[in-house]
């Protein structure tokens, strides 16, 4: 597709330079990759019903203990929407750093629910040094670990965790050698830093491994609140449905790429 198609008249009178192009490029990838994965652009819009009916279901809290919690799990699913249009459009390593910041949000939710005492706490963070040192004995003793110990669904975001953060917040070499790239040419080697992935693979593995963490994080936010959202008999099989679907699509991947089970 052209930039004329791409861009709106506001845009093509607005934009120019390398900007242009790259912007272009990256609303050419968003619609190349909802066509080229439409199983995984499902499920990602199936998971994001979910989350939306979940905290329909949510409206009128009874525990005011609930209300903290609730908040930032929708806070969690905000990102995720946000993260999620990134990955699509090829920007990983963006998406993964908002998608780290999703995760802690998501395990801070989850101990507020478990102490809702520790509501003051998460919220007094900032006041001053006493409230810093209260924060961090309450919620980070050990560090960041600290918040994805409770469940095994945390701790299984916690890997996601370390490795979004080394691919996409901390300016590590992990996170250069990722997105850079060597050619040969005559005068010699090409040394490039891509702004966006290209590769199908790699684009389909890890949109593979965001579905996975945005998973994870909604079943955390279903069991905090899990008397009243097993009631929904629609949502229970919204999730079932979900789950099968999720498997089929890995499936697909394995095979169209042939990755090693």
């Amino acid at each position: 597709m052209t930039d004329k198609q791409m861009l709106l008249p506001f845009e093509e009178e607005q934009l120019h330079g390398e900007y242009r192009n790259y912007f272009s490029t990256k609303r050419t990838n968003y619609f190349a990759s909802i066509e080229g994965y439409p199983g995984l652009w499902n499920c990602y819009l199936r998971l994001d019903e979910i989350w939306t009916r979940e905290f329909s279901d949510l409206e009128h809290i009874r525990d005011t203990g609930h209300v903290v919690p609730l908040m930032l799990f929708i806070n969690s699913h905000a990102q995720y929407r946000i993260a999620f249009e990134l990955g699509f459009s090829t920007c990983l390593a963006e998406a993964w750093n908002i998608m780290r910041s999703s995760m802690e949000t998501v395990a801070t939710a989850h101990r507020i629910h478990g102490e809702p005492n520790l509501a003051r706490v998460w919220q007094d963070r900032t006041d001053g040094p006493a409230q810093k040192k209260a924060y961090k004995v309450a919620f980070e003793p050990d560090g960041k670990k600290s918040l994805f110990i409770a469940t095994p669904a945390l701790k299984e975001l916690y890997v996601h965790y370390q490795r979004y953060s080394d691919w996409g917040t901390h300016p590590s070499t992990a996170a250069i050698a990722i997105r850079h790239s060597i050619h040969a040419t005559e005068k010699g080697q090409h040394w490039m830093l891509n702004y966006l992935e290209s590769d199908p693979k790699r684009i389909a593995t890890f949109l593979f491994s965001m579905l996975n963490v945005c998973e994870l994080a909604e079943g955390i936010c279903f069991d905090c609140f899990k008397p009243r959202l097993e009631l929904d008999d629609r949502l229970v099989r919204m999730r079932g449905d979900f789950c099968k679907r999720k498997n089929d699509i890995a499936s697909s991947i394995i095979k169209q790429f042939n990755i090693p089970q």
